[in-house]
């Protein structure tokens, strides 16, 4: 009897032994694909190990993984679909009606990623958000190619098919000519095509090095990475090399018009007709070319307003600044501001843009003469004669000087329609100012928050300033 039970503990151990072999052998015919998938994994973090980890990234995001799965999951639901030409400065409504709240603003000319494409209203996806726009102010509408991307292949001005040379596009040829920020987390591109291999990740924020400007798409370097993005993924431009070219969303204007009485500035982008301010007889406006109804287009804050041809008694044109002549003008900048507030803090801040820009008005420079706008500008207190009024503080509501910015801001986005150095600016917050388009305001203040620039031109300029209520111009001109 134990013989018996010792032979079938004996049988029972051999059969377990044997089914272990078999799990053992299940497992190992598993196992290499799981440690090549590890391996990958590790080895694609140690690639994008250094652009993955960034000490600087805004309070409030998420783990970096979570927050890749999050923004590849709304990539995929927000892909585009066709791509089109923006034939108007157009503002983008978060619904797709004419009395929905904007939601940004696209410029005449720039590339627009559509998500969905409508008889009347499309969707679209900005780069800094999605909202709608309407669909009779693109042209060129094509369906996306997920082979070549939106812009590997351009048009030209006949509209025949242009393809994009990215052949030197390379580390080893890249060239330092801007520098930007990212609008949002996006992640860099192996190839001109959304759809491509992912090459790295840039957090919210993030400054990055522009080489190559190509279509809608930039050639970019984030430490010691090389890639492409959605050229309107970025913002916050400036130049390295002033002789670069045209910074991304920069609107050169074509002249000043003089109005030859008084103006209503109007609102024609939503198929009706809105006054957003009168100006006064003899207000130079920074306007672009004439459309096909008779009207001239100017930015006003964040959207396009339009004065008629018959309201401008003359117009003095830009004169590209290799051609220009002594006296000739070879950029402008318009922004406006509120009057008829008749409280004593607003009634500063009038004043003070006044004052601000007398102070600048008529300085000639020198090519290679470089300008601290504190030293010509300030230091902005009562003892130097200017108000108390709003200003952008986070600790304060109001101070000596409020008003001066957009002084700064207009002269900003007038040299940068030149190739003049901004050696230094900083702008008021991340979204920006009302009375320009984000990234493209220029605060003063205390410290470093200031506008230093050298002139880079061959010649000598002249700013001057062209004042009227609720109008603030600025013109350079070669000396």
């Amino acid at each position: 009897m134990k013989k018996g039970i010792g032979r079938l503990t004996a049988c029972l151990l051999c059969v377990c032994l044997l089914l272990s072999g078999v799990f053992a052998l299940g497992e190992e015919t598993a196992a290499p694909a799981l440690t090549v998938e590890a391996d990958d994994a590790a080895a694609q973090d140690a690639q994008n190990g250094e652009v993955l980890e960034d000490p600087d990234a805004l309070a409030g995001e998420t783990d970096a993984a979570a927050q890749e799965d999050e923004d590849a999951a709304q990539e995929d639901e927000d892909a585009a679909r066709y791509v089109a030409t923006a034939t108007a400065q157009l503002k983008v409504r978060r619904e797709p009606d004419k009395d929905s709240f904007g939601n940004g603003s696209i410029a005449k000319g720039e590339m627009v990623y559509i998500l969905e494409l409508g008889n009347e209203w499309s969707k679209i996806d900005t780069g800094r958000n999605i909202g709608y726009v309407q669909t009779r102010y693109l042209s060129d509408i094509r369906e996306y190619s997920a082979s070549q991307g939106a812009s590997a292949a351009t048009t030209d001005a006949d509209g025949a098919a242009v393809v994009v040379d990215t052949s030197s596009n390379t580390p080893e040829t890249f060239q330092e000519k801007f520098k930007a920020y990212a609008y949002k987390t996006v992640v860099a591109r192996r190839e001109m095509d959304e759809r491509s291999a992912s090459a790295f990740r840039i957090t919210k924020y993030s400054e990055v090095t522009v080489g190559a400007n190509q279509g809608d798409w930039s050639y970019i370097r984030y430490k010691n990475s090389y890639g492409y993005v959605p050229t309107s993924a970025l913002f916050k431009w400036d130049r390295i090399d002033p002789y670069a070219g045209d910074i991304p969303g920069c609107i050169k204007h074509i002249g000043l018009a003089f109005v030859n009485h008084t103006t209503d500035i109007k609102s024609y982008d939503d198929n009706g007709k809105e006054v957003l301010k009168t100006v006064n007889p003899g207000s130079a406006l920074a306007v672009d070319s004439l459309d096909d109804l008779g009207r001239y287009p100017l930015p006003y804050w964040r959207t396009t307003g339009y004065v008629n041809e018959s309201d401008v008694g003359y117009l003095l044109p830009v004169v590209p600044w290799e051609d220009a002549h002594s006296g000739d003008l070879i950029s402008c900048m318009s922004t406006f501001y509120a009057v008829g507030i008749h409280t004593l803090n607003y009634q500063g801040r009038n004043y003070n843009i006044y004052l601000g820009s007398s102070f600048i008005s008529g300085t000639v420079m020198q090519p290679g003469d470089t300008v601290n706008i504190y030293d010509v500008m300030g230091p902005y207190r009562k003892s130097t004669g200017y108000h108390r009024a709003p200003i952008m503080s986070p600790g304060a509501l109001w101070g000596y000087g409020g008003g001066t910015c957009q002084v700064n801001t207009t002269l900003y986005n007038a040299l940068i329609q030149v190739p003049i150095y901004i050696n230094w600016r900083k702008v008021h917050a991340e979204v920006g100012i009302y009375y320009c388009p984000v990234g493209f305001d220029a605060a003063v203040g205390g410290g470093d928050i200031t506008m230093i620039f050298t002139n880079t031109l061959p010649y000598a300029i002249r700013i001057n300033y062209f004042m009227s209520d609720g109008c603030l111009t600025v013109g350079i001109f070669k000396v």
